[in-house]
């Protein structure tokens, strides 16, 4: 679907444009390309909708998986290629970084900035699932998930073109952080931080997953501790991670 303005501009016939004076095409030109950067940018809000083809009661499982938020610290979508699973985890990811969410969410809430992870295989994982569906394409920083308006800054990760290590993201109450980070980093790389909301997308060794684990974890009494989401399909069988949501290898009745 494309914002009004442009399918008005397509309406428009070969004489009606040919009338236009060199000013005025180039005005309307202008006026288009911006209504669809801005449509770009901005393509949260239209997600999971009320009606239509793509209505979220579609998608039983990923509703679900945001609803678990709400009252477990710990989840896992575990499930096959190519049905939205990192989709998923980036678009409540997104609403906690900006501090919004939509009308019908039943899931977790933060009242205050977060400081984030997303994490993966390695850079160039990373960089072409979790940085694609975040932030945009290479080339086209603003148009993932997290609003254009709302990236304050990008920090370059070494020794990948366009890969992105870190990134600021404004919201009413403050200046939320995110942090790319890669399981070919070590355990170490993901000690001696404090982060409310952790990422694993594709299944995490043990070690990685229980310092995410760590980091999430309140020191302050009367607080809630941060949340730690997994999407992933289980292609190492029954690691112990998947046992970690899975006891004794059987599926619990009600398994996301």
């Amino acid at each position: 679907m494309q914002p009004d303005l442009v399918q008005q501009f397509h309406a428009l016939s070969p004489a009606q444009l040919a009338a236009l004076s060199a000013r005025e095409y180039a005005e309307l030109e202008a006026i288009v390309e911006r209504a669809v950067a801005d449509y770009q940018r901005n393509r949260l809000y239209r997600l999971f909708p009320d009606h239509g083809p793509l209505r979220r009661d579609l998608y039983p499982k990923h509703l679900d998986f945001f609803a678990a938020g709400a009252h477990h610290t710990e989840r896992a979508f575990i499930a096959g290629n190519r049905i939205g699973k990192t989709f998923a985890g980036c678009y409540e990811l997104t609403c906690h970084l900006i501090g919004w969410y939509p009308h019908w969410w039943q899931g977790r809430r933060f009242h205050r900035p977060v400081t984030a992870w997303a994490a993966g295989e390695d850079t160039k994982a990373v960089r072409e699932s979790l940085q694609e569906t975040l932030l945009g394409r290479q080339g086209a920083l603003g148009t993932g998930l997290i609003p254009g308006d709302m990236i304050d800054n990008a920090t370059a990760r070494g020794g990948v073109p366009e890969a992105v290590d870190a990134v600021s993201v404004r919201t009413a109450a403050g200046m939320s952080r995110l942090v790319l980070k890669t399981y070919d980093q070590g355990r170490e790389s993901f000690q001696a931080s404090a982060v409310d909301v952790v990422l694993f997308d594709e299944e995490p060794p043990m070690a990685i997953y229980t310092e995410g684990l760590t980091r999430t974890l309140s020191t302050v009494p009367g607080e809630r501790s941060g949340i730690v989401m997994c999407t992933f399909t289980p292609l190492k069988g029954l690691s112990g991670v998947v046992l970690s949501f899975m006891p004794g290898g059987e599926r619990i009745e009600g398994a996301l």
